[in-house]
């Protein structure tokens, strides 16, 4: 066994130990708790790769990060984060949403490859790959298998693989939503809970039915 994999091991185990009793979901969905993508969709499709495209500056996607850290938490689901860019500031979110949270730090080339281990953990909820800064030319060369590759690996798991992107580019995705507006300079003045429960990603596709909770 390779010291890599043994520390794997290793994590996967503290995480049961400090989480036991971590439910899953009923609906095959993870509600958000905002209400463009929880309304039309029931939430994140579990088993499913959902993108939302960030298409300006300052659009929200780590207001959207912080609000399905927020939502998680609160669910008592473990999420991951797999940082392509180093881009997450953990000091802008309270501690209490970090302690779920396995934060995995690479870059471009290597990000692909550690979403699809993580997606095959039984003791993960959530799994959010941010590519907002990578190479948009890059971005564009992944072979579309790679994208089905990982679809592959999500559908037998009680998982929502979420992908953030700057254009759309993960063809297997069964959701896609858009983030294209900026926010203005003044809301700087305004919290970060009021701002991410006031997004509102535009759904451009929806490739599967969900069961909504009735």
């Amino acid at each position: 066994m390779s010291v890599a994999t043994e520390k794997l091991a290793k994590l996967r185990r503290q995480l049961a130990e400090r989480f036991p009793s971590a439910p899953r979901i009923s609906g095959r969905t993870l509600p958000t708790g905002l209400a463009t993508i929880d309304h039309p969709t029931g939430g994140l499709p579990l088993g499913a790769v959902t993108e939302f495209v960030c298409a300006a500056p300052s659009c929200g996607g780590q207001l959207l990060i912080g609000q399905l850290l927020a939502a998680t938490r609160a669910q008592r689901i473990r999420a991951a984060l797999v940082d392509a860019a180093d881009a997450f500031d953990p000091s802008s979110s309270p501690p209490d949403l970090l302690v779920h949270l396995v934060w995995v730090r690479c870059t471009p080339a290597t990000a692909l490859s550690a979403a699809d281990l993580l997606a095959r953990d039984a003791n993960l909820g959530l799994v959010i790959l941010d590519l907002r800064r990578g190479a948009e030319a890059e971005l564009r060369r992944t072979p579309s298998t790679t994208w089905y590759r990982l679809q592959r690996a999500v559908e037998p798991a009680d998982l929502a693989l979420v992908v953030l992107t700057p254009q759309p580019a993960v063809p297997s995705a069964q959701l896609r939503f858009m983030l294209s507006r900026s926010h203005p300079a003044a809301a700087l003045t305004t919290e970060r809970p009021a701002l991410a429960t006031a997004l509102s990603p535009a759904l451009q596709r929806q490739r599967l039915q969900v069961a909504l909770a009735g």
